[in-house]
């Protein structure tokens, strides 16, 4: 089940896959170059934690963290995250016996 997440992942230029997926373990994040597009499109904000607007890094993990808070928000997926070299991952475990092919493309919907 964990290939078909993997696989719908793969078809949205807006995500990348981080590490290989391991077993049942989708690790994913928004890609920078989409987010990139949207700063270059001049969207700043006067965030005060910000060390720069410019600082992309700062920004590429602020929108995945985002983006993990609005997915477990939902109630009906919940995933993890992991910080690798500063860079913030969102963790895909999909490995339950009674996962059904459906309840992967809901996730993904989801996300």
């Amino acid at each position: 089940m964990a290939k078909t997440f993997e696989g719908l992942m793969r078809l949205d230029k807006r995500f990348e896959i981080v590490v290989p997926r391991y077993f049942s373990l989708v690790c994913f994040r928004i890609s920078p170059l989409a987010i990139g597009k949207m700063l270059s499109n001049g969207k700043k904000s006067s965030d005060p934690i910000a060390k720069s607007v410019n600082d992309k890094h700062y920004w590429v993990n602020g929108v995945n963290r985002k983006l993990l808070d609005s997915i477990n928000s939902s109630g009906s997926v919940y995933m993890t995250h992991a910080e690798v070299e500063e860079d913030f991952i969102i963790r895909c475990a999909i490995g339950a016996t009674l996962t059904k092919e459906d309840h992967v493309i809901m996730a993904w919907k989801l996300v």
